[in-house]
C-alpha cells in the first residue's frame, strides 16, 4: 500500500488544516488512531476527506483524538504541504 502519512498527534475537534497537493491529485484521509490501524491492516475504515483534485483545501478535525493525515498516491510524484489554520 503506497501512501504518505503524518502523525499529527492529539488535536481538538474544530481544528482546521489547509492542505496543498503538488504534482498529482490524490485521496486525502484524516484518520484517528483506530481507523489508521484498520487502514494499515487492510480492514474497513472510516475517514474524513476524500479525493482531491483542486488545492489548497481545508480539512477539519471532527472530534478530539489522536490524528493521522494520509495521502494515497505515488509518493515520488506528489508533494504535500499542510498548515494548521485559525
Amino acid at each position: 500500500m503506497e501512501h504518505l502519512y503524518w502523525d499529527l498527534g492529539p488535536y481538538a475537534g474544530g481544528t482546521c488544516f489547509e492542505v496543498t497537493l503538488r504534482g498529482s491529485s490524490a485521496n486525502v484521509c484524516l484518520l484517528d488512531a483506530e481507523e489508521y490501524q484498520a487502514y494499515l491492516d487492510g480492514d474497513e475504515y472510516e475517514y474524513h476527506g476524500g479525493f482531491q483534485e483542486i488545492t489548497p483545501f481545508v480539512l477539519e478535525v471532527p472530534y478530539d483524538d489522536h490524528w493521522y493525515l494520509v495521502v494515497d498516491g505515488n509518493e515520488r510524484r506528489i508533494k504535500v504541504t499542510f498548515t494548521e489554520i485559525d
